[in-house]
């Protein structure tokens, strides 16, 4: 009966440690995981905008897109905000990856301004920005992941 017994706590202990990541991996899935909602909403930005240009949508619809997609970079920008780095190589990656994403958020909230102020012209000047920067989420994503 022992034997059942040992052989039982071997195996909750097994799953217990399986739960505890290293907390540098931990931090890369969770730039990994911000990157790629990032990266989906400055594509969604400069889609709106590309759009806009070519008469395909409503000012105010793609207005709505950008301002949307301003709040899911937020909402990227703090979950990432709250990570603890805790190593050199985590702090490098958290001071990249919080660039990356100021840079996105940046770049979300010139263009939401820009379309809110009818300057179509400024939000074109953007899409360079916001291609860059998605490239750049993009690398992260698959890089961190």
């Amino acid at each position: 009966m022992s034997r059942r017994l040992w052989t039982g706590c071997g195996v909750m202990l097994v799953l217990l440690l399986g739960g505890c990541g290293n907390p540098d991996q931990q931090l890369r899935d969770a730039a990994a995981q911000a990157a790629r909602e990032a990266a989906s909403d400055v594509g969604t930005a400069a889609l709106a905008v590309e759009q806009l240009r070519a008469s395909r949508v409503w000012p105010q619809a793609a207005g709505q897109l950008v301002a949307d997609a301003e709040k899911g970079v937020e909402r990227a920008v703090g979950s990432f905000a709250a990570q603890q780095p805790s190593t050199d190589a985590s702090r490098r990656v958290y001071a990249d990856v919080t660039r990356a994403l100021g840079d996105a958020q940046q770049a979300v909230t010139a263009t939401r301004i820009a379309l809110g102020n009818d300057d179509l012209a400024a939000a074109a000047r953007e899409l360079g920005v916001l291609r860059r920067t998605g490239v750049e989420l993009s690398r992260i994503a698959a890089s961190s992941g």
